[in-house]
């Protein structure tokens, strides 16, 4: 779907209900679509042979930016002529899972650090804070070292509070932070008073904390990545669902796909939301969880300023949108949760222990999504920003809020990167690169500098969802 047509669909795209539902743990197939995927890749559909190999050395269930960025630093960290042979396998195309269906937003939201800080400690909110901005400079680094082109754009982020009460907490919270010392604070600027609609150009604000942000096209981003691994001698198999994963005695996983039966020295786990279906000891420690995302067109010709900045509206504590303005003047807008929120309380299957992608959450979530630029920001009244397209993504959450990460316990060649809880894009990134370490040199999550809250554990695993 060209973007150029993207505004005259916002007045009549359907609802539509794609597919059949799924029955397992995999992904489903017929997704809804993502405006992300509107200009596939020429690797979408890619396999380096119609069937699989019989042996890799690494083999990579998952190809969105766990998969893919493992790949990639496996193969960049390899001396020439020493490289390992890598395969990744995709149950769909290339990059169709979260990272294709999220916000391509790298950030930390100041009331995560909140959180963290209640549950472990200032140090542990500290290091979030830290290992969130070398995302940032990592992804920009890379993005420059390889020239893609992906719309990455360095700017600043609104963590916009409408709740009075929770606006007084967080900037009680960063107060004392501050009085204590926590350099994460020097970067938090925050916003209230008389001024607070001008600043932020959003309605209706209690106050609000801006702190620094990186967006980009995730998709264009990974799917970039992707092709140089692929040129680096990495093998991809698309649309070959891996069905189940066997250990030998020999420490050999065996890897059962749709186009045959492949032998992996090493095998790597990048499969968020949907890794319960082939380490069954993830089954309520790592469950898939569905979002909905939108992309909003100005319909009017009337004059609308352009939000400079990313946000997260924070209508309350617990129902939460985030906003990414895009460079052509449509709107990344995603969450939405104020409209299902009895549904989150309930843990319905609308969007709890799900991974039907194929299928909207409800139509309150359209609609939240079509009154929000009208009601929350300022110059959009008479805008008539709709959601051009809306869809649903799934992503994996864990019981504690902290991704897994490392070795899977009682294995020695297997390694996990997932449940990220909805925010892989800022976590993700420079975790591949440790991980990539820890495959080829053996070493343990210990000797990386990926935070310790992250390592999946014994313990971990018997922490479940009740």
């Amino acid at each position: 779907m060209a973007i150029q047509s993207l505004a005259q669909l916002a007045s009549r795209q359907p609802l539509k209900k794609m597919g059949d539902k799924p029955t397992s743990k995999l992904p489903a197939k017929n997704p809804t679509t993502s405006y992300w995927l509107t200009q596939p890749h020429h690797l979408a559909s890619y396999r380096s042979s119609e069937t699989t190999p019989e042996e890799v050395d690494v083999a990579i269930i998952g190809t969105g930016l766990a998969g893919t960025s493992i790949a990639y630093h496996i193969l960049s960290q390899s001396e020439n002529g020493s490289e390992p042979k890598v395969a990744l396998f995709e149950a769909r195309q290339a990059c169709s899972g979260a990272t294709g269906r999220n916000g391509g937003h790298v950030k930390v939201q100041v009331p995560s650090l909140q959180r963290v800080s209640k549950k472990y400690d200032a140090a542990t909110a500290q290091e979030l804070f830290s290992w969130v901005s070398s995302q940032r400079i990592a992804i920009k680094t890379t993005v420059e070292q390889e020239g893609i082109d992906c719309d990455l754009l360095v700017t600043r982020s609104f963590d916009a509070y409408f709740d009075a009460a929770q606006a007084a907490e967080v900037k009680a919270f960063v107060e004392e932070q501050r009085q204590s010392g926590a350099t994460w604070t020097q970067d938090v600027q925050w916003f209230e008073g008389p001024n607070l609609e001008r600043n932020t150009g959003i309605k209706g604000l209690a106050a609000a904390a801006s702190v620094p942000v990186v967006s980009l096209w995730p998709y264009k981003f990974v799917t970039a990545l992707l092709e140089r691994a692929v040129e680096m001698g990495a093998f991809l198999y698309t649309e070959t669902p891996v069905e189940a994963a066997e250990t030998g005695d020999d420490g050999i996983v065996t890897l059962k796909t749709s186009r045959g039966t492949v032998r992996a020295k090493k095998v790597i786990y990048a499969t968020n939301g949907y890794t319960s279906a082939l380490l069954p000891q993830y089954e309520g420690v790592i469950v898939p969880v569905r979002g909905q995302n939108s992309i909003l067109v100005p319909l009017a010709k009337s004059h609308h300023p352009h939000p400079s900045n990313t946000c997260n509206l924070f209508h309350s504590p617990k129902a939460v949108d985030y906003l990414i303005p895009r460079p052509d003047g449509n709107i990344i807008l995603g969450g939405g949760t104020a409209a299902y929120r009895k549904d989150m309380e309930d843990r319905n299957p609308k969007w709890f222990d799900t991974v039907d992608d194929t299928t909207l959450i409800n139509e309150s979530v359209k609609a939240h999504f079509d009154r929000t630029m009208a009601e929350c920001f300022r110059g959009w009244e008479d805008a008539e920003a709709r959601a051009a397209m809306t869809w649903t993504g799934i992503m994996g959450y864990t019981p504690d809020g902290a991704p897994h990460m490392g070795r899977v316990p009682g294995t020695e060649n297997q390694w996990i990167l997932a449940g990220f809880n909805g925010g892989g894009m800022s976590l993700i990134f420079t975790a591949t690169q440790e991980i990539a370490r820890m495959v080829l040199q053996g070493i343990e999550l210990e000797e990386t500098s990926i935070p310790k809250i992250f390592k999946t554990t014994e313990d971990r695993l018997e922490t479940k969802f009740a």
